[in-house]
């Protein structure tokens, strides 16, 4: 499997992943759901809060900032397209929820990413049952990279 990843930095930010380390997180997490041999293409875009409140607002009516959006390629063409989307990651807000949740930061820069890929390839969390599949799957691809399980309380961490 490859991938072409196009990543924007809005945002500057020090404690952020590098392409590299974005790459390495994509590629595992859509190699569990895409056939071997295919390419995939993905925009990673790095934000602060003013941006993601902004798009959280204009998409999905909430009006404060999140930790990401995806927004899923879509279009009818002749020919499958391997596109698979958009993906916004607010900075500020993955840094406060590590820090709120007691985890690394780069462990949860990964979570991040692998939730919202996962949305990208169809997977939400809209009942219990879409909840605790689309949990598990982040399990697994989290341990795979080498991080702790992400659902793991930590010390007094909520």
């Amino acid at each position: 499997m490859s991938l072409r990843l196009h990543v924007q930095r809005e945002f500057r930010y020090p404690q952020k992943p590098s392409d590299k380390e974005l790459t390495h997180w994509a590629k595992t997490t859509i190699s569990f759901l895409a056939a071997p041999n295919s390419t995939q293409e993905l925009t990673i875009r790095i934000v602060g809060k003013a941006e993601s409140a902004r798009l959280n607002k204009a998409f999905r009516d909430k009006s404060s900032a999140t930790n990401v959006l995806a927004f899923p390629f879509c279009a009818i063409t002749p020919y499958p397209i391997a596109i698979l989307g958009d993906l916004l990651m607010c900075a500020p807000i993955i840094r406060e929820e590590a820090e709120a949740q007691g985890k690394q930061i780069k462990a949860h820069w990964a979570h991040i990413l692998v939730h919202g890929l996962l949305h990208l390839l169809g997977f939400d969390h809209k009942t219990d049952s879409e909840t605790e599949d689309m949990e598990s799957l982040e399990t697994t691809i989290m341990l795979k990279l080498g991080f702790p399980p992400p659902y793991e309380l930590i010390g007094d961490a909520v």
